[in-house]
């Protein structure tokens, strides 16, 4: 075999191994592209009125949020392209006249 065959066959045996290790990084990779959760529970006790923001307050998608996780006995996820500091700066949601308690879980 001629020296030609044995370059061509290192080239493809690179490429291969290249290939299956971007495969390996990329495809292990955690899927969920939000690190961000969102949990509601009602808000028992007396609260502090410069923790609390009203529902109309929140951008639709940050309402969207608020309302799922309400809805859920579960944190919901929060979309990277939701911006989640008004529930960590605001503790609490005033919503139809009840106010709910807001924790944001932050993950890796």
């Amino acid at each position: 075999m001629d020296r030609g065959y044995w370059l061509l066959a290192g080239c493809a045996l690179t490429l291969a191994v290249g290939g299956f290790g971007a495969y390996a990084i990329f495809a292990g990779q955690n899927t969920h592209s939000s690190a961000a959760y969102l949990d509601v529970d009602t808000a028992d006790g007396n609260v502090s009125g410069n923790e609390t923001v009203a529902f109309d307050d929140l951008s639709p998608a940050q309402q969207e949020v608020f309302e799922r996780a309400r809805n859920s006995t579960e944190m919901v996820d929060i979309p990277p392209d939701t911006d989640y500091v008004v529930f960590v700066d605001n503790h609490y949601v005033r919503y139809r006249n009840r106010t709910y308690q807001v924790a944001v879980a932050v993950g890796n």
